[in-house]
């Protein structure tokens, strides 16, 4: 029942106010002192308050203006009694309605029916506003918290993304939530307000325990669950006051949480005041919500553990076959050299027969020993540990060298054997005895598979990426590319592969020769690690191939200038430094051509601001008309950055006799925290020379 309040001393006139109203269904109130009006606003015990100008106990306009603060916050209106030639127009503004002198008790009830209704009206629209300003924050929240879940595999986040939502939709005294890790891992997570007391944190471990149990009534329970198998982390806000037992009392909502079909937790929250209907939904929706990134993130887990046995597997692959080759080694080498020893007469008397025989095992020992440098140099190169020697050299020099090593195997089956080159093939960086490699398997390849009287043409050429036909470069994950290539092909008339062996032909231990013509041996080996020793190079290895109509191998690698060679290097450095868990320093150098002192005299040693060893290497380089140095310094940090820093700096500063003498730019950065990777690291520190300013000439 509303409850108006009337601040009148008449008596005479209250009798009347109270005959007017007593047909409604309200209750009036009667005051006098100020002090008890404002009592009854700010504990909003009533609806309405009529305030009558000639009330002898407080004063109506300061009454009025304390009242606002209350009135306002809580909705209620103030009516107004005037005297009827009443000039008190600030006491008007100061209220919602007035009525005059005398009073009419229709115009009273009608004035107050009036207000209440609005009062009622605008009681309804406020709450109706909070509420939808709670479910929208609440949808809010909903959106983050999945935003978050999405962006996350790891189990424990994940249940803290959930938790953390929950305490910001629906502002919880405590939470409980049981997790099931595995069998031996189970773990109740308690966020409370306050501290917990120990008799309080027993039953939360009872509590869930039952809770689990009624969950699979009736049903296999997954794992026997008691009290000593769970151990408790509890995240607590206010530790300085704390919860007993009353707080199992709190209004409470429960929820499972389940990975796909299999059970992963249960969640309860507790709190002192009731939950609404939208409180449920947004709960259970948020319990929902984390089971997908979950399940996401159980996957994740044991597609981890299958990696990390497929690595460990591939490790004791690559180390068993290295400890079997080595140990082949030894003996294959007495057997070859008994062998020379035997077919050279020193051993005695060698019989026709018997050197027929002794040559046959002489070349099976010699087979054999390929196969085995084969299997070294795969488990070299899948391991990361083959050696390359890079030099910037003509790469007809091992093509020419390989050609003329074959020239005599191929006249053997009367295969013509031609080399066709450009005039002017460039310069770019390789290692020989790499290339030679690649070029021996290829060529000795198109030599068994080539009929007699067939040919074998090898093509050297200079290329451009545009005349690089991308779709023969398959399995190749986020290439590489630059702007000139040399490309390398090796041409047979010979039996051909099929389409569908193509695809196979550099996996390795496959044999690439057609299935119904099998007399030729081998690991398939050969082309796999011809494949890993050009990507190596930064470069592409691909077939064609017709059946009966002869193969054509090609290769590209790139003609790399002196930053991308070095950017190359800088790659390799920071993957040893990945392994390794270390730093690696950056610095950069720049200096424009129409003045480049410094840099001859970084070069003739006239300046050392970086000392070399093993480890350090360094380019000079000229691009967009400026000379560069590009140094990279393995196992720095930034402690190394900073004393290098401040070296070129004093360097480069004048003393108070000097004038500045060089003009330069330079900046610095470390791995891991400039860039993730070379491209990223060499970009920061170029980057970085923008905002250096140039010393004083």
């Amino acid at each position: 029942m509303p409850k108006i309040l009337l601040v009148s001393d008449n008596e005479n006139q209250n009798k009347i106010i109270s005959h007017a109203i007593s047909k409604n269904s309200v209750a009036i109130i009667t005051a006098t002192e100020e002090k008890t009006v404002l009592n009854y606003a700010e504990k909003s015990l009533v609806s309405l308050i009529i305030v009558d100008e000639e009330n002898q106990n407080c004063d109506p306009i300061i009454l009025c203006k304390k009242l606002q603060s209350y009135t306002l916050k809580e909705n209620i209106a103030i009516i107004a009694l005037l005297k009827q030639d009443t000039e008190n127009t600030e006491l008007l503004k100061l209220t919602n309605a007035y009525i005059t002198k005398p009073i009419n008790e229709k115009i009273l009830a009608a004035a107050i029916n009036s207000n209440l209704k609005l009062k009622k009206a605008v009681d309804t629209l406020s709450m109706n506003n909070s509420e939808l300003a709670k479910s929208l924050y609440q949808l809010d929240v909903l959106y983050n918290t999945s935003t978050q879940l999405a962006g996350s595999l790891n189990k424990q986040k994940l249940i803290n993304i959930m938790i953390d939502g929950l305490e910001k939709s629906l502002s919880f005294s405590l939470s409980s939530t049981l997790v099931f890790n595995d069998e031996h891992d189970i773990d109740l997570i308690i966020n409370s307000l306050y501290a917990i007391s120990p008799r309080l944190e027993h039953s939360l471990k009872l509590r869930a325990i039952l809770s689990y149990r009624a969950l699979f009534d009736k049903k296999r329970i997954p794992y026997d669950l008691n009290i000593n198998d769970i151990k408790v982390t509890k995240h607590i806000k206010h530790p300085l006051e704390e919860y007993d037992l009353n707080i199992l009392k709190f209004d409470n909502l429960f929820a499972p949480i389940n990975v796909g079909e299999k059970f992963f937790g249960l969640i309860e929250v507790f709190r002192e005041n009731e939950f609404s209907q939208e409180d449920t939904t947004c709960f259970q929706t948020l319990a929902r919500q984390v089971s997908l990134p979950l399940e996401n993130a159980s996957l994740y887990e044991e597609i981890k553990k299958t990696n990390t046995k497929l690595e460990k597997l591939e490790r004791l692959k690559s180390e068993f076959i290295s400890i079997v080759s080595h140990e082949l080694r030894t003996p294959l080498t007495a057997i070859k050299n008994s062998l020379e020893i035997c077919l050279s007469g020193k051993a005695g008397d060698v019989s026709s027969i018997m050197d027929k025989f002794l040559n046959m095992a002489k070349r099976n020992v010699t087979r054999l020993s390929g196969i085995i440098n084969d299997l070294l140099d795969l488990s070299k190169v899948e391991a990361g540990k083959m050696d390359f020697k890079f030099e910037k050299a003509n790469i007809n020099t091992p093509v020419e060298f390989i050609k003329n090593t074959f020239e005599n195997v191929a006249k053997e089956k009367n295969i013509e054997l031609i080399l066709e080159k450009d005039q002017d093939t460039y310069l770019t960086y390789f290692d020989n005895q790499r290339i030679e490699q690649v070029m021996s398997n290829l060529i000795s390849n198109a030599i068994k598979f080539t009929n007699e009287n067939g040919n074998i043409v090898v093509k050297v050429e200079n290329i451009k990426l545009a005349d690089v036909d991308k779709t023969k470069l398959l399995g190749y994950e986020n290439p590489v590319f630059y702007e000139n290539y040399i490309k390398i092909s090796v041409k047979d008339s010979g039996i051909g592969i099929a389409e569908e062996d193509q695809k196979k032909v550099f996996d390795q231990f496959q044999q690439i020769e057609n299935s119904l013509n099998r007399k030729n041996g081998g690991t398939g080996l050969g082309l796999p690690i011809a494949k890993q020793l050009i990507e190596a190079h930064k470069g592409f290895i691909w077939v064609e191939s017709e059946i009966n109509r002869g193969t054509t191998f090609s290769f590209i690698i790139p003609i790399l200038n002196e930053k991308e060679k070095f950017i190359i290097d800088l790659d390799k450095e920071i993957n040893k430094a990945k392994t390794c868990n270390q730093s690696l320093l950056l610095v950069l150098i720049k200096e424009e051509s129409e003045s480049c002192e410094f840099l001859k005299d970084m070069q003739e040693g006239k300046i050392s601001i970086i000392r070399k060893t093993a480890n350090t290497k360094e380019t000079y380089f000229s691009e967009n008309n400026a000379n560069y140095l590009a140094v990279m310094i393995p196992e720095a940090d930034k402690f190394a950055q900073s004393f290098i820093e401040k070296k070129i700096e004093s360097t480069i500063s004048p003393s108070e006799q000097q004038t500045a003498k060089y003009d330069i730019l330079y900046s610095s950065a470390t791995f891991p925290e400039g860039g993730t990777d070379a491209k990223e690291l060499f970009e920061t520190v170029e980057k970085s020379l923008k905002h250096n300013n140039l010393a004083e000439v």
